[in-house]
């Protein structure tokens, strides 16, 4: 019976565990991912906004091009900044707590991983 037939690593040629070594290997490969997925996330976020802003702009220009004079206009775009001012304070919220999640992704995956245990 090997060591394998008892569901233990068997030791590589190199005399380390097999094992250990996939672990490192797969945790050294943890933090690149982490930082890939960061960016994918706030650039994400960041988009979904930029997004939603060129909605909310086109559906004020084409209420304004309804206004009959100067105050109407006017205060279509009061309105219109006042609501923006308002949506980029919630982005801001929604992107810190996108933030802070990124940064508990990274210092998750630059744990440093343990040491390869030799097979002996």
């Amino acid at each position: 019976m090997s060591a394998t037939d008892e569901g233990v690593s068997s030791p590589s040629v190199i005399g380390l565990d097999a094992g250990a070594i996939a672990e490192g290997i797969a945790r050294s490969l943890t933090l690149p991912r982490a930082l890939i997925d960061v960016h994918l996330r706030t650039g994400s976020t960041l988009l979904e906004f930029a997004g939603q802003c060129v909605h909310a702009e086109a559906a004020f220009l084409a209420r304004l091009f309804t206004c009959r004079d100067l105050g109407q206009a006017s205060t279509l775009h009061a309105r219109f900044v006042t609501a923006m001012i308002g949506e980029s304070g919630r982005e801001l919220t929604e992107l810190m707590a996108v933030a802070r999640e990124n940064i508990a992704l990274i210092a998750d995956a630059a744990e440093p991983a343990p040491a390869i245990r030799s097979a002996s």
